[in-house]
């Protein structure tokens, strides 16, 4: 329908790599295996990757105060900076209440003028105290790399881990994607039904080390993960990490207390039960998804460049997960989807407000029943309104758990009130991410 997808499986020594559609549903340009695609926050694990490098190096360790190296970073809690970690900085336990800052135009989007925008973030829990996917921490992530080393963090990218593992169809700066043929985003136009090419071709580059900029194939995606997989070394014998370094990011360090997202966090990598490891990526019109069973020997990346580009990922990954005897991602949502209401004890305790820096989430008491609406603070998508949506009903399944009455979407999508004080929830958990209540 006017986008397109790349696809590459590694199994048992071999990589299998398809594409389909549009690259570029204006220019016309059809998609191939070699085609760039954005992979979103996946770009986590390789700035995770670099950071793990410095500790190889004997540079950081993992339990330095990241004050200890930014003595210029300041954040709205002083005494929770003081508490931060690099580890927490990459398992996403800093607390941090970032998720993303409006752009302030091209000139102005460096990684290094990133940095004093953050000093008015708050909190959204203490350091260490519990685990809210941040996208701010993964940044000073990226800052610390490239104030230690005196390089840019694009060539940090390129020099450590493109060029070693011989990642020739890769780009970490958006004017290396013209080197390549590129992809760009796409967003469903409810009024057509057709797919609309987005005009943010990239989030704004300040936030490069968390999911801006990278794009790559889908191919060399999974020539990273087997570097992971096997030890930090790469399909080419190159070594990029320790052993040591590389089993560090995949053992778990945290949960998270939200339903329907990973199990828990290594460092960078999002880790569930069934062994495996991965990580998905949002941006303007593009989903990507990479999932590695190293007990199994298989990895796959799925990279999309549509917003609903989910249903293309569970089709590519179903089968292969089905035949591996790995559970569905979306089956616990989907149990979840088949749970009857219940009535609840309290009704007052769930009601309010719940925010970060970027959300707002309200429910309140909606057509006799309950509902939930949504704000954004500030438009960084297509079609992003920074008005009220319209509430839409939802419907508990527990005590603190509930999903909308009528799902719209292509996964069933749940959330949890956790935390409570004084029988009061403090936090609603969804998507990965804590938001605070504020009334």
């Amino acid at each position: 329908n006017g986008g397109g997808a790349s696809a590459a499986v590694y199994r048992g020594g071999e990589v299998t790599t398809a594409a389909a559609g549009l690259a570029n549903n204006v220019s016309g340009v059809e998609m191939t295996p070699e085609t760039l695609l954005h992979i979103g926050s996946i770009t986590k694990l390789f700035n995770t990757t670099l950071l793990m490098q410095l500790v190889d190096e004997g540079v950081v360790a993992l339990d330095d105060p990241i004050s200890r190296h930014l003595p210029e970073l300041k954040l709205g809690d002083p005494d929770a900076l003081a508490a931060i970690t690099l580890k927490m900085l990459v398992n996403h336990t800093s607390g941090i209440d970032g998720e993303i800052v409006p752009e302030h135009g091209h000139d102005q989007e460096t990684i290094a003028q990133a940095i004093p925008r953050f000093a008015e973030m708050g909190q959204i829990h203490g350091p260490g105290e519990d685990c809210s996917y941040c996208n701010t921490a993964t940044v000073i992530a990226g800052y610390l790399c490239q104030k230690l080393t005196g390089k840019s963090w694009y060539d940090l990218v390129r020099e450590r881990i493109f060029e070693p593992l011989g990642m020739e169809h890769a780009a970490a700066l958006p004017e290396d994607a013209l080197l390549h043929r590129a992809s760009v985003g796409h967003f469903l136009d409810p009024r057509s039904g057709k797919n609309v090419r987005t005009t943010f071709a990239f989030l704004p580059l300040s936030f490069a080390p968390a999911g801006a900029t990278l794009m790559m194939s889908a191919a060399d995606l999974v020539t990273f993960c087997r570097a992971h997989m096997n030890g930090g070394v790469g399909p080419n014998g190159v070594r990029i990490l320790s052993e040591a370094g590389a089993q560090a990011m995949q053992s778990r360090t945290t949960g998270y207390q939200g339903p329907g997202f990973a199990g828990g966090f290594g460092l960078g990598w999002m880790l569930d039960d069934d062994g495996s490891m991965g990580h998905g990526g949002g941006g303007p019109g593009i989903l990507s998804w990479l999932s590695a069973h190293p007990d199994r020997d298989f990895a796959i990346a799925v990279l999309t460049n549509v917003q609903h580009g989910m249903t293309i990922i569970n089709e590519v990954t179903g089968p292969y997960l089905t035949e591996l005897g790995v559970p569905d991602r979306g089956r616990e949502l989907e149990d979840f989807a088949g749970r009857p209401e219940v009535p609840l004890e309290n009704p007052s305790t769930v009601l309010g407000q719940f925010e970060n820096c970027a959300q707002v989430f309200e429910i309140l008491e909606h057509e006799g029943g309950y509902g939930m609406r949504l704000k954004m603070k500030f438009a960084f998508y297509d079609g992003i309104t920074t008005d009220w949506m319209p509430a839409q009903p939802i419907r508990f399944i527990g005590q603190n758990l509930f999903l909308p009455r009528d799902q719209v979407g292509e996964l069933p999508t749940a959330y949890a009130l956790v935390n409570p004080e004084a029988g009061v929830p403090r936090h609603l958990a969804g998507m990965g991410r804590l938001y605070k209540r504020v009334h």
